[in-house]
C-alpha cells in the first residue's frame, strides 16, 4: 500500500512540475482540476427514429476553444439523468492526470429522472420482454441504435470537433445491455460508427440470455472488426441466480469466435453491487478504451 501511495504522490508532483499552468487557481476554483470541463448544459432533441424527445447533457474539456483544428474523443453516457454528473466529476481528475484524454462528453437522457426510469426499458432492450417480466415498454433498442447512428452522431460531428474513431458509449444495467447489443448489431451490419463499448452491470439474463443467441447467429465477417468491449459487474450482482456465470460465459463466447481485430476485457469488482458498480465500470472502461 505504501508503494502505491508513494507512486501516486510522485505522479502528482511530476504532473504539477511539468504543467505549471495546471496549478494556478487564481480563478478561485476549488482544485487544479475543478474546472477541467465546462459547466454542463442541456438541450432537447427530437428523434424521428424513436418518435420521442430526448434531453442531451453536454460538456467540453478545458481549452476546447483555444485550438480550432484539434479534435477530441467523444464519450456518450446513457441514463444521463442518473450518471452524467458523477461521471464527469470522475473524469476531471482522470483527465487531469492523463489517464483518460480530455473529451467531448454527451449524456443521452430524458426530460427528468421519473421519465428516464419509465422509458429506458423501451430504448435499451431488444427484443420485446417475455411476459413474465410484465414490462410495459420494451424492445426498442434497434430504433435507439438508429437514433444514435443516424441522428445523434451526425448532429454531434457537425457541432463539435470530434474524432469519431475515438468514440465510446457507456451504459449500465439495461444501458449496459444496450451497449453490448449496439456492438453486436454493428458486427451484424458490418458498420462501426462507435468502436468502443463500455458495459457496466449488463442485464445479460434478459429474455433467456438473448444476446448470447444473437451473437451465435451472426455470420462471422471476414474483414476486421474494429471494436473494443469492456464488460464489468459487481461480485454481489453475480450471486443472483439469473446473473450467475453470465459475465464469464459472455466473454468466453465472444473470445472463442476470434473476430479479427476485436478486443474484449471483463472485470469483476469485489464487494460491489448492481448500482454502485456503474461509475467505476465507466471509468475503468474508458481507461481501457483509450489505452495505447
Amino acid at each position: 500500500m505504501t508503494h502505491k501511495l508513494t507512486g501516486l504522490v510522485l505522479a502528482f508532483i511530476v504532473i504539477c512540475c511539468g504543467h505549471n499552468e495546471r496549478i494556478q487557481t487564481a480563478d478561485n476554483s476549488l482544485t487544479e482540476f475543478s474546472r477541467y470541463y465546462s459547466e454542463p448544459t442541456s438541450e432537447k432533441m427530437y428523434s424521428q427514429q424513436v418518435q420521442d424527445t430526448f434531453k442531451l447533457f453536454k460538456v467540453t474539456p478545458k481549452g476546447y476553444s483555444n485550438d480550432s483544428t484539434k479534435k477530441y474523443p467523444l464519450i456518450i453516457i446513457l441514463d444521463a439523468n442518473a450518471f452524467f454528473e458523477s461521471t464527469v466529476s470522475e473524469l476531471k481528475f482522470n483527465s487531469f492526470i492523463g489517464q483518460i484524454p480530455k473529451s467531448v462528453v454527451i449524456g443521452a437522457g430524458y426530460k427528468n429522472f421519473p421519465t428516464m426510469d419509465s422509458l429506458r426499458s423501451r430504448d435499451y432492450t431488444y427484443p420485446t420482454g417475455i411476459p413474465e417480466y410484465e414490462m410495459t415498454l420494451s424492445g426498442g433498442a434497434d430504433k435507439f441504435k438508429r437514433f444514435i447512428d443516424q441522428e445523434l452522431i451526425p448532429k454531434l460531428t457537425r457541432e463539435y470537433k470530434i474524432d469519431i474513431d475515438r468514440s465510446v458509449i457507456c451504459g449500465h444495467s439495461f444501458g449496459g445491455y444496450f451497449t453490448l447489443y449496439y456492438g453486436l448489431k454493428s458486427i451484424e451490419e458490418n458498420s462501426f460508427t462507435i468502436k468502443n463499448i463500455v458495459s457496466a452491470s449488463p442485464c445479460l439474463f434478459y429474455n433467456h440470455r438473448y444476446l448470447f443467441e444473437m451473437e451465435r447467429n451472426i455470420s462471422k465477417p471476414t474483414n476486421e472488426v474494429p471494436l473494443n468491449f469492456y464488460i464489468s459487474m459487481g461480485s454481489e450482482d453475480l450471486v443472483d441466480d439469473e446473473s450467475k456465470g453470465t459475465l464469464d460465459a459472455f466473454e468466453k463466447q465472444i473470445s472463442d469466435r476470434n473476430y479479427k481485430g476485436l478486443k474484449i476485457k471483463k472485470a469483476e469488482y469485489s464487494n460491489f453491487g448492481h448500482i454502485d458498480a456503474a461509475v467505476p465500470g465507466f471509468i475503468k472502461g474508458l481507461t481501457y478504451s483509450f489505452e495505447k
